[in-house]
Formats: C-alpha cells, sequence, structure tokens
C-alpha cells in the first residue's frame, strides 16, 4: 500500500511510463493539424503556379518560335516540379506525424490529407484560372498575345 503517488497526489504513477513518453502523441497531434492546414495553402499556392508556368509558356511560345527555338518543357520544369515536390513534402510530413498521432488510422488521415488538400489545389486553380487550368500549355491557341 505504500506507493508514490502521481502528479497531482491524486493516483500512483502507472509502472513502466514516463511523462515524457505519453506526450508524444499530443506532440505529434498538434504538429500534424499544423501541417495540415500548411499544406492546404501550399497546395493552392503551388497548384496556381504550375497555372502560372503553363501560361508563361503558352504566352512566350510565339516569341520563341520566331527566335527559332521553344518553350517546351519550362513549365514542367518551373512548375511541375515544385508541385511534385508540395506532394512528396506534404506526406513526408504528415504520414510520420500520423503514424507517431494515431498509428495505422494516423496513415490513413495523413494520406487522404494530402490527397485533399491536392483536390482543393486543383479546385482553387481552376476558379483562378477560368476552368483552363489543364488546357493551358505551348499546344494551346486559344490565346493570341
Amino acid at each position: 500500500m505504500n506507493q508514490p503517488l502521481g502528479d497531482r497526489g491524486l493516483a500512483p504513477e502507472p509502472t513502466g511510463q514516463r511523462p515524457a513518453a505519453r506526450k508524444a502523441p499530443t506532440t505529434a497531434r498538434a504538429l500534424f493539424w499544423t501541417f495540415f492546414g500548411l499544406g492546404f495553402v501550399a497546395m493552392i499556392l503551388a497548384w496556381n503556379g504550375y497555372a502560372l508556368a503553363q501560361f508563361e509558356a503558352q504566352t512566350e511560345q510565339p516569341k520563341a518560335l520566331a527566335a527559332n527555338t521553344t518553350m517546351a518543357g519550362f513549365a514542367e520544369l518551373t512548375g511541375g516540379v515544385p508541385l511534385v515536390l508540395a506532394h512528396l513534402v506534404g506526406a513526408g510530413l504528415l504520414l510520420p506525424f500520423g503514424w507517431r498521432a494515431w498509428r495505422w488510422k494516423g496513415l490513413a488521415i495523413g494520406a487522404a490529407s494530402v490527397v485533399a488538400a491536392s483536390v482543393v489545389g486543383i479546385l482553387s486553380g481552376q476558379l483562378l484560372w477560368e476552368g483552363e487550368l489543364f488546357e493551358l500549355g505551348i499546344t494551346n491557341t486559344s490565346y493570341q498575345p
């Protein structure tokens, strides 16, 4: 009956569990939800950056052809690579923190969060670029500078 009392003097400390071990899921959850919110902003910026790069390639293509060159690959490099990196960074942050916070359920929540943020980014790109997010590029002739 001679057990040590807990932090508040109400109940004994659980044996074999350190106080820092109990705080890890709480910290992981806080970091998960922080990166979750930032991920939506990052995806909106990444998808609109991709659209801007496609628009730039499309509008500069006539000048490039006049100079005997092309804008092919410009949009993929300046818009597509950052878009892929945004997805990889989002998954690289949310999946480990999801795992630490909720284990297998956290992995599913993290993966679904990256997909949801990407869908929100696509929808914002479609809204801001008048539904032409996937129509922009050097092969689109609807825009004449």
